[in-house]
């Protein structure tokens, strides 16, 4: 795995990152192995304090793209074979199931902007490293394909700021923004037709017809968690989700459904306490909803215990981040 390759270099042995984000030796060894969302944010988390780089996920993308014979997978040279940074992109966002089937990697197109989005399929807030690490890495090797340091007009976050942005700066050499509805890049839509220095078309139809396959076999919603945060939605906020109903839902036992959520390295109090903090972010973006009516809707009895659980999330009350959300719409828009 790239994380555990990157901390290695930066001096993090890999029995000591993987015992740090609790996961066993033995996953990362099988190739149908696959690391649930808990999982994943453990070792992302444990790699940047281990290293101790509060800019993880843009120096890993930046040793990726600058170290590309390490990482030549059929789906690089996919995408290093596209005609242009269009078909580059676009076939980077269907495929990107491959690298996690839960997120997302999409472009829209308008008259003269193009917004590359990324995110997770069922709307979670993804945590900061991954994502600043993927939105680097697509920008990165676009510069690689054309061979010129294009500049984007804009980069989104919805993620809170950290406490320094010196490396944001220097990477994207663009205004980033932090708090935003969704994770962008906005770039200038003629960028999306030049043509890129690599391009393969007769090696990219071979490419193609191995990736579709890998594909098309790849089982859906494996993940019992992802079920599980399915049913939470369903039941939030009419009532509390239990172990109890979930199970009933899923068509097995409470013991089971434990079990397995324990097997993926999660419990059903943390998928609850993620979908929550992941709804309440994304409700906070809509001034039409107050934050009472956020509290409710995610299932809170009072809003003094959304408030706990808020600031317990993410450092600052529900208006503070509210504050820091419209400042940043603010200045984007200007």
């Amino acid at each position: 795995m790239i994380i555990v390759g990157f901390a290695a270099q930066r001096g993090v042995r890999p029995p000591v990152l993987l015992e740090a984000a609790r996961i066993e030796p033995a996953l990362l060894l099988d190739t149908d192995a696959y690391l649930t969302h808990a999982q994943e944010i453990r070792l992302w988390e444990a790699a940047a304090r281990l290293t101790n780089d509060p800019d993880f996920g843009l120096h890993l993308a930046e040793w990726v793209v600058q170290s590309p014979e390490d990482f030549f997978d059929v789906l690089a040279f996919a995408l290093r074979s596209s005609p242009t940074l269009g078909d580059q992109y676009q076939r980077a966002g269907r495929y990107m199931r491959l690298i996690h089937e839960g997120i997302y990697l999409t472009l829209e197109e308008d008259q003269d902007e193009a917004r590359l989005v990324h995110g997770h399929v069922d709307g979670r807030i993804g945590p900061r490293h991954p994502v600043e690490g993927m939105l680097t890495l697509v920008l990165l090797n676009g510069r690689r394909a054309l061979g010129e340091s294009f500049v984007p007009r804009a980069v989104c976050f919805s993620h809170a700021p950290p406490e320094q942005v010196t490396e944001q700066t220097r990477i994207f050499q663009a205004p980033v923004y932090y708090g935003c509805p969704r994770n962008e890049l906005v770039l200038d839509r003629a960028l999306l037709a030049r043509s890129q220095r690599h391009a393969e078309p007769r090696l990219l139809t071979l490419l193609d017809r191995q990736l579709n396959k890998t594909l098309a076999e790849l089982p859906e919603g494996r993940r019992v968690s992802d079920a599980v945060r399915r049913y939470m939605l369903d039941e939030l906020p009419d009532q509390e989700p239990t172990v109890a109903a979930a199970a009933v839902k899923l068509r097995t036992s409470a013991r089971s459904l434990q079990r397995s959520l324990q097997s993926e390295g999660t419990r059903f109090s943390e998928v609850l306490s993620d979908l929550r903090r992941d709804l309440a972010l994304r409700y906070l973006q809509d001034p039409r909803i107050s934050i009472g009516e956020v509290g409710f809707l995610l299932g809170f009895l009072d809003v003094t215990a959304f408030h706990r659980a808020f600031k317990r999330w993410t450092g600052s009350t529900p208006l503070e981040h509210r504050q820091a959300a419209s400042r940043a719409r603010r200045l984007r828009a200007r």
